[in-house]
């Protein structure tokens, strides 16, 4: 029976010994070290994510560029390494427990890349990526959505132009400077002139739902916000699926990336808008996120509403198990 305990343990040491752990300053390598809290950089797309001790054991929380699920010492591993089978890395890890930590103090595997060299890498990668638009599959992303259950036809064409599809998406890690390729979705996010993009990793046209999903490229920016212009009633998701949802129910909407950005949600709602329809997870999480943005909106003087979802964790779980149901009660909301 494997010890993930002491994998978790061992790796925890590993990825900094290596130099797959990358850290932003020598003091935040130091608290490492001393098992207090730190930052760390992703080695996927060089974003700040933060570092915690639970129970004596090195954990990694958000790494996936900060506002996404937490992952342990292993995931981190397998995503560092491009080891996308767990008895893989298992093979892997043990090898290395039985050289032991000290050879690996030797070895740097990967290196810094000074922080005055960042923004240009992250403006390498945005042009890269808008260049992914120009010449996109535009049937994979129908495709694609189909299996999500939303029909492009039903979609507004000033939401349409800013998804896209890209195979093997080459992509500049901020960190460690080397490429690295992402295949899946493209999602363009705008907000007064500001562009960021997020790509939801696809593998094939299947639907991944672990470990590496999504890669955040730029600043947290609302998606479909461009589909609401001079609405009266906006929703306000989590995920750019979910808002796709509703936009195929009829219901412009615009995601804010995950819970931890409904402070930013305020400032997003276009002038126009008398009434919000909170659209959040269905889940533990997403009902104090709901509450939390109500009495944001309150403040503001915006009145608002929550969706109730009936089935699923979210709105698009609930239009890919019951079509009919989603589209009846989303259409009774926006009456």
């Amino acid at each position: 029976m494997t010890d993930f305990k002491a994998m978790n343990s061992f790796l925890s040491d590993y990825l900094a010994y290596s130099g797959l752990l990358v850290f932003r300053s020598e003091k935040d390598r130091r608290s490492y070290h001393l098992g207090t809290h730190c930052y760390v950089m992703c080695p996927i797309c060089g974003a700040k994510t933060s570092c915690e001790m639970i129970k004596g054991i090195r954990r990694f929380k958000s790494w996936q560029c900060s506002h996404l699920s937490s992952s342990s010492p292993l995931d981190f591993f397998m995503i560092a390494r491009g080891i996308d089978n767990l008895s893989a890395a298992i093979r892997e890890t043990e090898k290395l427990m039985n050289t032991g930590v000290s050879d690996c103090r030797r070895t740097n595997i990967f290196h810094h890349i000074p922080s005055d060299k960042t923004e240009a890498l992250r403006k390498k990668n945005i042009e890269l990526v808008e260049s992914a638009f120009s010449c996109s599959k535009h049937w994979k992303v129908s495709e694609y959505l189909r299996i999500r259950g939303i029909d492009c036809a039903k979609l507004p064409e000033t939401v349409l132009r800013d998804i896209a599809y890209a195979d093997h998406l080459e992509q500049i890690s901020q960190s460690t400077g080397k490429p690295f390729f992402i295949s899946g979705v493209l999602f363009r996010n705008r907000y007064c002139g500001d562009i960021s993009f997020t790509v939801r990793r696809t593998e094939g046209n299947g639907y991944v739902q672990s470990g590496f999903r999504v890669l955040q490229i730029g600043r947290i920016l609302p998606f479909g916000l461009n589909g609401c212009v001079e609405a009266e009633t906006v929703a306000i998701t989590e995920g750019a699926f979910d808002a796709l949802s509703l936009y195929a129910a009829g219901l412009q909407s615009f995601s804010i990336s995950g819970i931890g950005n409904i402070g930013k949600a305020v400032d997003f709602i276009p002038g126009s808008c008398r009434r919000v329809i909170i659209a959040l997870d269905n889940d533990e999480a997403g009902e104090k996120a709901s509450s939390a943005l109500a009495e944001l909106l309150s403040v503001s003087g915006i009145h608002s509403e929550q969706l109730k979802i009936e089935k699923g964790k979210d709105t698009n779980e609930w239009l890919c198990c019951d079509p009919k149901g989603f589209y009846e009660a989303v259409r009774k909301e926006k009456a």
